[in-house]
């Protein structure tokens, strides 16, 4: 067993030293260094849609590996019962094993005799099966079994911290995009004080480009001191207003302001900075 754990750890060591990428990357490192950890001629890895009960071919390593990715089918097998079960499998017979399928086999034209397949899940969500197969010393053992649920349940982690990133990001980027097509002015700043939007009509109506963007929040007193003073209220006090106006000159022009303030929130609810939205009612 130390033998065998001396090799998880490694695998662990490795993956944060190469930090790949992105899900592809992560999917890849789990099916080839994990063989070298189980000591097997193949492994691969299924994505599973829970919902239409389907195992699609995501990574596979092996003789006959490049053929079969993107291949899909029903819950089946060795990989559906382990889905369906979200339990752990061993089998060194597999031409015995009731749970076997010879569908694969008999299309690639691979023979399976020794299999391992472990659900790979994050957070209580199953994300894949990881199917390793056919010892290489010619039967697994209890050991390389609880290491491929281990080295398998860290990759896991790892895939479902990517996705939740690009959750937020792709969030993030909706809610710039909406926060630039608003008919309003909006200046919003982050906790420290630091400008993080300033969108076209903001621009607009005070008569600037995006030279705010990234600076602190009080050098936007140059433009309008009643900004700073609005949103320093919700920075420092949480104080937020509704329909309220002030005067500023801009260009020499005077112009009537009406504004709203708000917390900014972030997906988790949290107040994450402070902003003013307004429109310029001079003429109404």
């Amino acid at each position: 067993m130390s033998n065998i754990l001396e090799l998880v750890q490694k695998f662990a060591d490795d993956l944060d030293m190469e930090k790949p990428q992105d899900e592809e990357a992560l999917w890849e490192y789990l099916a080839r260094k994990g063989a070298g950890v189980l000591n097997c001629h193949a492994a691969s890895i299924f994505e599973v849609d829970a919902v239409k009960q389907r195992l699609t071919f995501k990574k596979s390593i092996g003789p006959v590996g490049g053929d079969l990715v993107g291949v899909s089918f029903g819950y089946q097998g060795v990989v559906g019962f382990c889905a369906e079960s979200r339990k752990p499998l061993l089998i060194n017979d597999a031409e015995s094993s009731p749970l076997f399928t010879k569908k694969v086999d008999k299309g690639s034209g691979f023979r399976t005799k020794t299999v391992i397949a472990v659900p790979a899940v994050a957070n209580g969500v199953l994300i894949a099966i990881v199917e390793f197969i056919n010892s290489i010393p010619g039967s697994f053992s209890e050991d390389e079994l609880k290491a491929a649920s281990m080295i398998s349940a860290l990759v896991a982690r790892d895939v479902y911290i990517r996705r939740l990133e690009s959750t937020i990001k792709q969030l993030n980027l909706k809610g710039e995009s909406t926060i630039n097509n608003l008919s309003g002015g909006f200046i919003g700043a982050d906790m420290e004080g630091r400008v993080i939007f300033f969108n076209p009509k903001a621009q607009e109506i005070f008569e600037v480009g995006d030279e705010f963007m990234n600076k602190n929040v009080v050098e936007l007193f140059q433009l309008c001191p009643d900004v700073v003073g609005v949103i320093g209220d919700v920075l420092k006090q949480g104080k937020t207003v509704r329909r309220m106006e002030f005067k500023c000159v801009v260009n020499s022009k005077s112009k009537l302001i009406g504004y709203s303030s708000i917390n900014i929130k972030g997906v988790d609810g949290k107040i994450i900075g402070a902003g003013i939205i307004f429109q310029d009612i001079t003429d109404f």
